[in-house]
């Protein structure tokens, strides 16, 4: 009977120890392409070891995070970052749902070189004579 009442309360102060961390998931999709899943876009809790991939679905899941205040950072290699403010709580799971939209480009960022910009001997390789 002794063994049987220690296992129990063993067995209990477990499932205690495990619910001291909580989780955070979530879903990515693209405003651009009618709120498409975003496939394999970065998702990292800033300023930790944390970091994780979307699926084929656009989901992500981060778990055994101590519970605090973060910033989660979502990126795609052409979109613009978003930051997320997240409270993580001991044994709770935080639902994020984000879309990311394109960057966007301006004439007036990019620098255009024609023939007459090149000088001291540089070249611009057009064609490859033989």
């Amino acid at each position: 009977m002794k063994i049987t009442l220690f296992f129990l309360a063993f067995v209990c102060s477990l499932n205690l120890f495990a619910q001291e961390e909580g989780a955070i998931r979530g879903t990515i999709f693209d405003m651009e392409m009618n709120n498409e899943p975003l496939l394999f876009a970065d998702v990292q809790i800033k300023d930790t070891k944390f970091k994780t991939q979307t699926n084929f679905r656009g989901n992500f899941e981060i778990l055994n995070v101590e519970p605090g205040n973060y910033i989660l950072k979502v990126a795609f290699s052409g979109y613009e970052p978003q930051e997320i403010p997240v409270e993580v709580t001991a044994a709770n799971t935080i639902e994020i749902s984000q879309g990311l939209h394109a960057k966007t480009l301006s004439l007036s960022d990019m620098t255009f070189v024609d023939d007459n910009t090149l000088q001291n001997g540089e070249t611009a390789l057009t064609s490859i004579d033989q």
